[in-house]
């Protein structure tokens, strides 16, 4: 599988991986050894904190402005553009209402079992 990303879009899924690793831990010391195999909600908490942390975060970064550049040769100015950061051609603070209607859909499956 390739992973598609641009600026610092690589967050998101280091964002989901270590909050969904934090909260398996923390509810399986908490709640017993397995509880969060079993149950889907934690992991639903932890895409809503993942979900948040990317807003945040996407929004601070979409604010930065371009840099501009010198290139030493030709003397011309180049703009680099650091204020686009994706993940799947999606930028980061789109990732927080994917993971809600992620986080959604697992308390709804967890409650149908």
């Amino acid at each position: 599988m390739v992973i598609i990303w641009r600026g610092l879009g690589y967050l998101v899924a280091v964002i989901v991986f270590v909050c969904s690793l934090v909260g398996n831990l923390i509810s399986n010391v908490v709640l017993g050894d397995g509880y969060y195999d079993h149950h889907k909600w934690p992991l639903a908490v932890t895409l809503i904190i993942s979900g948040l942390i990317c807003w945040f975060l996407g929004n601070y970064l979409r604010k930065r402005s371009d840099r501009i550049m010198i290139d030493k040769q030709t003397g011309e100015e180049i703009a680099v553009n650091q204020s686009q950061h994706t993940l799947f051609f999606i930028p980061m603070h789109w990732y927080a209402p994917i993971l809600g209607v992620a986080a959604a859909v697992a308390v709804v499956m967890d409650f149908c079992r």
